[in-house]
C-alpha cells in the first residue's frame, strides 16, 4: 500500500462507473489475478492520450486494460502493444473488438526484447508495464524509436511501497531483484540529463519524464 486506507476509499468512491467493456475486464482480472494497471494509472495514460493525440509503444499487453484506456481518446493516434502471451493476446482482441477501437490497435506477439527492434516507429509515448527486470532493456530498445519530445511512463516504480525497503530485505511481494530494478529505474530518471523524471504515487508508483 502507498496510500492511507481512508485516501485509498476516497479515491475508489470518486471513481465514475466504468463502461460495460472495462467491468468485464476488471472483473476477469480480480477473477483470474491477471495483472492490469490501477484505474488511476489508466485515467492518467487517457488524458495524456487525449491531450497528445500520441503514438503509443506499450510494453506489456495482458488483457489490454490499459490498451483500451487509452485508445478511447485518440483521434489520430494509435496503440502499438506488446505481449508475449498468445492466450491473452485473444481476449484482448476480443474486448478490442468489443469497445469498437480495433482499428486504433496493433498487438504485437512475441518477446519485446525481440520485436520492439523490428519497429519503425516515431512513438510520442513509452509506456512500460512488462517483466520488471527488464524494464532497462525494453527502454534502452525503444530509444532510438522515440520522437525527440517524448514522454516515458513506467508502471509498479514503487511496488506497494516495498521499494523503500532495504536492499537487503528479504523477498515480499515483490523480489529483492525487482525492488533493485525499480530503485535503478527512479534514480535514473529522476537524477537524468536527458529526461524531466517525477515518481508519483499513483497505482503502483509511476514513472513519468519527458524527454529534453
Amino acid at each position: 500500500m502507498i496510500l492511507s486506507e481512508q485516501v485509498l476509499r476516497y479515491l475508489h468512491e470518486l471513481r465514475p462507473e466504468s463502461g460495460e467493456v472495462m467491468r468485464d475486464m476488471e472483473a476477469v482480472a480480480e477473477r483470474d489475478g491477471v495483472p492490469i494497471v490501477h484505474w488511476e494509472l489508466g485515467r492518467l495514460l487517457a488524458a495524456l492520450c487525449r491531450t497528445l493525440d500520441p503514438v503509443v509503444l506499450e510494453v506489456g499487453t495482458a488483457i489490454g486494460y490499459s490498451t483500451l484506456h487509452m485508445a478511447e481518446q485518440l483521434e489520430r493516434g494509435r496503440v502499438v502493444t506488446l505481449e508475449r502471451d498468445e492466450a491473452r493476446i485473444a481476449q484482448a482482441r476480443g474486448y478490442f473488438d468489443r469497445a469498437g477501437v480495433s482499428e486504433l490497435i496493433e498487438i504485437v506477439a512475441g518477446d519485446a526484447r525481440e520485436s520492439i527492434e523490428t519497429l519503425e516507429g516515431p512513438f510520442d509515448l513509452l509506456f512500460v508495464d512488462g517483466t520488471k527486470t527488464e524494464y532497462r532493456e525494453y527502454i534502452d530498445l525503444a530509444l532510438p524509436k522515440l520522437t525527440e519530445r517524448a514522454l516515458l511512463v513506467v508502471d509498479n516504480v514503487l511496488m506497494s511501497g516495498e521499494v523503500a525497503l532495504a536492499g537487503d530485505a528479504p523477498d515480499t511481494f515483490w523480489s529483492a531483484e525487482n525492488r533493485s530494478a525499480a530503485r535503478a529505474i527512479n534514480r535514473e530518471f529522476v537524477h537524468s540529463s536527458d529526461w524531466v523524471g517525477s515518481v508519483l504515487p499513483i497505482g503502483d508508483g509511476v514513472m513519468l519524464a519527458a524527454r529534453r
